[in-house]
């Protein structure tokens, strides 16, 4: 937390009790806690490979990264504001994924969610996915008294102009990968390394916005129990997206 910022208070709520549909219980949750992004990745890119092949079901995969950059199908080198060297002197690996979107940071503190599903067999719409995608992060940020909201013209969710969390996604043979990363005990300060998504927009997180530090299992918890329930809102949307 830089100087001048909130004071800093534990906070430890009970996981909200979302209601499970049994077939929503069919979407495993998988846990990786702290891992390295290329590892991440492969490991991601697998479990899409064998979902394709329906070798296996649906997941929901929950994770934490060391300090890294990655950039999207839009991605522009010239959005990271470091050379190449400053990155190797900061301990910075770069990395160009299948996503869509821009520059993001990925860092110990925030909460990274990928979720890996079958959308012909939940007859979900693309359109439809991402909207379940954002509102999980709404809904786990309103379970601790903090109002935000998605905006489609600027991919992610936001709390009065600050951005709490990055949306990027792809779905290569009707089967998503990749997700979102909501800030919620990061270090703010990376940030400034980046035009996040090719923008400036100031980053925020949930400690930052509440004063509260968090369980990041819990958010996990939580992001995993909501983004489940609104899958399920969303069947049937595959082949004609709600308006």
């Amino acid at each position: 937390m830089s100087a001048g910022g909130p004071r800093i208070r534990c906070l430890k709520m009970p996981a909200a009790r979302v209601r499970m549909p049994a077939i929503m219980n069919q979407i495993q949750r998988i846990n990786w806690g702290l891992l390295d992004y290329a590892e991440s990745l492969e490991r991601m890119r697998q479990r899409h490979a064998d979902r394709v092949a329906d070798e296996v079901g649906d997941a929901i995969i929950c994770v934490e990264h060391p300090r890294v950059f990655t950039l999207g199908k839009q991605g522009g080198r010239d959005n990271i504001l470091l050379t190449d060297q400053e990155l190797e002197e900061k301990g910075f690996s770069v990395y160009h994924v299948e996503r869509g979107g821009d520059v993001t940071y990925h860092g110990p503190g925030q909460a990274v969610v990928y979720p890996v599903i079958d959308l012909r067999q939940l007859k979900i719409g693309v359109k439809a996915l991402v909207e379940a995608v954002a509102g999980c992060i709404v809904d786990t940020a309103a379970h601790y008294g903090l109002e935000s909201h998605y905006d489609p013209d600027n991919p992610g969710v936001w709390v009065s102009g600050r951005k709490l969390a990055a949306i990027g996604m792809a779905v290569p043979k009707k089967v998503s990968m990749h997700g979102l990363a909501m800030n919620v005990t990061t270090n703010l300060d990376d940030f400034a390394l980046i035009r996040a998504c090719g923008h400036e927009y100031p980053p925020t997180s949930l400690a930052q916005e509440t004063g509260y530090s968090f369980d990041m299992d819990q958010v996990h918890t939580l992001l995993y129990q909501f983004l489940s329930q609104r899958l399920l809102g969303a069947r049937g949307t595959l082949g004609g997206e709600r308006h």
